[in-house]
């Protein structure tokens, strides 16, 4: 029988739990609108995971479900209904 997967839905609460927790990984900044070359965002709006094992980093935000795989990587599974 397999253990289940630790599972963490992302929220403001839990974000610099998840933060220290996954290495490497940073808060991720909204985009802002109008968007201008020197437009900065003060915004959190979830977390970046740097890649490894080859992947590509991934965003997830507040609201997707944040799961650990047996090899150590991260997966995201974004929020249903969620606008990207």
């Amino acid at each position: 029988m397999t253990e289940p997967r630790p599972t963490w839905t992302l929220t403001r609460n839990n974000l610099i739990e998840l933060m220290e927790l996954i290495e490497p990984s940073k808060p991720h900044y909204a985009p802002r609108i109008p968007a201008g070359p020197h437009d900065l965002s003060v915004e959190i709006d979830g977390l970046t995971i740097w890649a490894h094992n080859g992947m590509p980093r991934t965003v997830a935000r507040y609201g997707d479900t944040i799961t650990r795989q047996p090899n150590g990587t991260w997966t995201v599974q974004h929020a249903e209904g969620a606008v990207r």
